[in-house]
């Protein structure tokens, strides 16, 4: 499953329902988690995690996004949602 997760405070409520298959990506504000000085970093489940390229250009935040999580581009946004039968938005 792919969680798309737009906002911080989802990042509670997610960890409890995520498996090791899923991949997690972060967009609009919930990209300020890809900061490992973050205080939600810690939140992050330790999956596949990725972040949206421009959501991270536009907040500033491209320099700083931890290395374990990937960015990716709209493309890859697409390709996500194609490799995964089904996506939630948090």
């Amino acid at each position: 499953m792919l969680h798309i997760v737009s906002r911080l405070h989802s990042l509670e409520t997610l960890s409890r329902y995520v498996s090791a298959k899923d991949t997690v990506l972060l967009v609009e504000e919930a990209v300020y988690a890809a900061n490992p000085k973050h205080k939600k970093h810690a939140l992050l489940p330790s999956i596949e995690v990725k972040a949206l390229q421009p959501d991270l250009i536009a907040r500033g935040l491209e320099s700083v996004c931890a290395s374990h999580i990937e960015a990716v581009d709209f493309a890859g946004f697409v390709d996500l949602t194609a490799e995964h039968s089904k996506s939630i938005t948090w």
